[in-house]
């Protein structure tokens, strides 16, 4: 199967029950979401605890991730899964309400692998001024890709454009596009590589990015302990 989308299923834990919560998401979750049908694969990340952003951008409130990779014959042929999802959620005591959100590929993914796998992600969602859509979107998926690998901490990237179908549960797919950055190093290297870099080398067209509709935060691959 080759991959069409990727769903980002973003969950969390209700208040005094994370490690009820965190033994289901790791196994029966993951197991059953794996097993459906068209997915190719899945991955597991939650939030890291250090901010890149440095405060001027606060985490999306769902702290666990799952990347879900389906081949599926357009958005809608997900609805399916993506109903199965919301329906173990429910089912399951410690967790909270969660939301499933769709995009498909809209670059080539630039760069080259990580020395380790899984890697650390860094995940930049971000919106078009109204109006500039068009502009933004090939902007994004042909310039800033790239450029952002000037970054050191920075290995691969690839941006990913919000589907027309969505049925994305507790919180709105309110991001058009979302990048996903492969990273090495730790979460503070990042910090240290924006200020190892001359301002100049990023060039963020004012007219086309919407700083007030804009979030960015390092996720660490989740692993169940044993």
């Amino acid at each position: 199967m080759q991959r069409s989308h990727v769903l980002f299923v973003l969950s969390d834990a209700k208040p005094a029950h994370e490690r009820a919560f965190r033994e289901w998401y790791g196994r029966e979750f993951k197991h059953t979401l794996a097993a459906g049908e068209g997915v190719i694969s899945v991955h597991q990340y939650e939030q890291h605890d250090v901010d890149i952003t440095q405060g001027q951008y606060a985490p999306l409130p769902l702290r666990y991730l799952a990347l879900c990779e389906l081949a599926v014959d357009g958005a809608q042929a997900a609805a399916g899964q993506i109903e199965q999802i919301f329906s173990w959620h429910r089912e399951q005591p410690a967790a909270l309400p969660p939301a499933a959100w769709l995009y498909y590929p809209v670059s080539e993914k630039v760069g080259r692998a990580p020395a380790n796998l899984p890697s650390l992600l860094t995940l930049a969602f971000a919106n078009a001024v109204a109006g500039r859509e068009a502009e933004f979107r090939e902007w994004y998926a042909t310039r800033h890709i790239r450029h952002a690998l000037h970054i050191p901490a920075l290995v691969s990237g690839q941006c990913f454009e919000r589907t027309q179908f969505q049925h994305p549960g507790a919180l709105e797919a309110r991001f058009s596009m979302i990048a996903v950055y492969e990273q090495e190093g730790t979460a503070e290297s990042i910090i240290e590589s924006f200020a190892s870099i001359p301002p100049e080398t990023f060039a963020f067209p004012a007219l086309d990015i919407d700083p007030s509709r804009f979030a960015e935060w390092v996720y660490r691959p989740w692993a169940l302990e044993p």
